[in-house]
């Protein structure tokens, strides 16, 4: 219920500005900045109040469009967050990216038990928790030939909580990056293809709580299929894994395990309800052109995570939906506004049972 309210306000407020834009789509396609009201309710956060914003902008002609996004919200009870991220391009002789993600929260969040459920999918209930945690990731990438580009990554995590385990984690992690990347545009491609793989170490010796080594891989590719000579579908998928792996399985902190859901990967899924120290995911979407300025899309996606010391078969998580795309500049930046729901929830009667996502990025 809590999505729900959170989406009917923040909606209420967003698509009036919008529609009031739209007469004039040129100006709207040059806005080099979007602001949207963060506001919600829930009984264990009291009226939550804040704000995201987002600013585009290019270092030379050459180099795609970076992004540099800061939103926080402060709720009645005296729980606050604030993340900032981004993605910078710069070009030259030797053209290179910077990525960076970085936050602080003092928010609550659900604990669920580490595991995929194995016959209890639909039963996995969560605890309530309140942690205090700070990120700050950062990779920079150089460009070594057309459309391959490497470098490396620091990695930092710290959380306290109020759980009875995991309730102190610090972890510190460097390792390497490989990407190739052929899409036309980054926001939203309609074609090319995304290859990227990083391995990341994490040691004692340099303050961590575990001794880690993880492997992620991310493929995505965007296939073009014209409708009209002014009009083109585009059909996009995207294959993901992370693994992390330890001498002691069971004392990865729960926080580093892989997870799906939420709303990026495996909409419909709730975040978090599923981790462990190994995922696997595949998804796919179709995007249709229906008015200028205005997209739908129908996506569908089936994932999940596993235990290497303990190998358990479980039904695979599976999320589909249906949703909105409202392109707000020339970088082709979209509003996105989706309705998803999962398979371990059979009663279409019951709103909980559907997930709603309204942001300023795409999933992939």
């Amino acid at each position: 219920m809590r999505l729900v309210r959170t989406i009917l306000l923040m909606g209420g407020m967003v698509i009036p500005y919008l529609s009031l834009q739209a007469a004039r789509i040129d100006s709207v396609l040059n806005l080099p900045a979007m602001g949207v009201p963060i506001i919600n309710y829930s009984p264990e956060t009291d009226w939550v109040f804040g704000a995201a914003a987002q600013g585009y902008f290019r270092t030379c002609k050459e180099v795609p469009t970076s992004i540099v996004q800061l939103d926080g919200a402060y709720s009645l009870k005296q729980q606050w967050y604030v993340n900032t991220s981004g993605v910078i391009y710069f070009g030259g002789n030797h053209p290179w990216q910077l990525a960076f993600n970085g936050g602080y929260r003092d928010y609550p969040d659900l604990w669920y038990e580490r595991g995929n459920g194995a016959g209890n999918e639909a039963g996995k209930t969560g605890v309530r928790y309140i942690g205090k945690r700070g990120k700050a990731r950062m990779e920079g990438l150089w460009q070594v030939a057309h459309a391959w580009r490497i470098g490396g990554k620091v990695d930092f995590v710290y959380e306290t909580n109020n759980l009875p385990t995991d309730n102190r984690i610090l972890q510190w992690g460097l390792g390497v990056v490989a990407q190739y990347d052929s899409r036309d545009v980054v926001f939203y491609p309609t074609r090319g293809l995304l290859f990227k793989t990083e391995v990341l170490y994490y040691e004692p010796y340099l303050g961590s709580t575990s001794r880690l080594g993880t492997w992620g891989v991310d493929l995505r590719q965007f296939i073009p299929v014209p409708l009209t000579p002014t009009h083109t579908m585009v059909i996009a998928w995207q294959l993901a894994s992370r693994w992390v792996l330890s001498d002691h399985n069971e004392t990865i902190p729960y926080l580093m395990l892989p997870t799906i859901g939420g709303a990026d990967l495996i909409r419909g899924v709730r975040a978090n309800m599923f981790r462990d120290n190994a995922m696997m995911a595949l998804q796919a979407e179709v995007r249709l052109p229906v008015y200028s300025i205005l997209h739908a899309t129908v996506f569908a996606g089936v994932g999940d995570v596993y235990n290497t010391s303990d190998w358990q078969w479980a039904i695979p998580k599976v999320g589909y939906g249906l949703g909105l795309r409202l392109c707000i500049n020339r970088a082709k930046v979209n509003i996105r506004a989706d309705v998803a729901r999962n398979n371990l929830n059979n009663n279409w009667r019951d709103i909980n049972s559907y997930a709603f996502y309204l942001t300023a990025t795409e999933a992939f």
